[in-house]
């Protein structure tokens, strides 16, 4: 077998490495590691993995989230009721209300709807009103208005709605509001889990915010401290 020198050696290195140059450029253009769409498809992984949700937080966490006109207090947006028909928040005027985020399959489903319920027995006489939006953003309400209808059935001291998104470029404006008034820890601005509840004042302005797993004693305090106030500058 013919032994190379050296001057052979380099030119079989040389040679290589021009014809290897093209190809590493276009393995790098193909794979972005920052390109999520890429990345993703790359890695074949599903939707519900942590990294779906990782990218509802980079999404939030951009500054132009908010590049849109809010308004003053909750009685200037508008929903849909589970029949497809538009709500205004203003029929609400001058009541005590708990916005929660529902998702019908959560590990905290049972324990929020039973306290949630509790509540609402309890202090609805007084003015409170709980106001219940299912949302499949965590992949635990995949029967979406469906699993919202068997919760108005059975829960009819609710007020429940369509499904909304609560994160992301498809956020609900009412949402946007909610978050843009109320933000998260460090001021973030995305909701972090299923059964965050944001409480809203007799004059519809978002005073509080509670996590999904905050005490309910502490809710209930809250709560008992605004029915107190029987003041609505929005009484018709």
């Amino acid at each position: 077998m013919k032994i190379m020198n050296t001057q052979e050696y380099i030119i079989l290195i040389f040679a290589v490495s021009f014809w290897m140059a093209p190809i590493s450029a276009d393995m790098s253009q193909a794979y972005d590691p920052f390109d999520w769409q890429t990345s993703r498809s790359m890695m074949d992984i599903s939707k519900s993995t942590s990294f779906e949700y990782d990218k509802f937080g980079f999404e939030n966490s951009n500054s132009d989230e908010y590049d849109y006109i809010l308004y003053e207090n909750v009685y200037d947006y508008t929903v849909q009721n589970l029949d497809g028909q538009e709500v205004c928040l203003r029929k609400y005027a001058g009541q005590v209300l708990i916005i929660v985020n529902y998702a019908s399959t959560c590990g905290f489903t049972f324990e929020n709807v039973c306290n949630l319920s509790k509540l609402s027995e309890k202090y609805r006489r007084q003015g409170l009103t709980i106001l219940m939006f299912p949302s499949n953003d965590f992949f635990q309400n995949i029967a979406g208005n469906t699993a919202a209808e068997m919760l108005a059935r059975s829960h009819p001291e609710f007020e429940v709605f369509s499904q909304i998104c609560v994160n992301g470029k498809d956020t609900h404006p009412f949402y946007r509001f909610l978050k843009y008034k109320l933000p998260g820890a460090f001021k973030s601005k995305s909701i972090k889990w299923n059964f965050t509840k944001f409480i809203i004042d007799r004059n519809g302005c978002p005073v509080k915010r509670y996590s999904t797993k905050d005490s309910f004693q502490d809710i209930e305090e809250c709560i008992q401290q605004l029915l107190m106030d029987q003041s609505c500058k929005f009484d018709d």
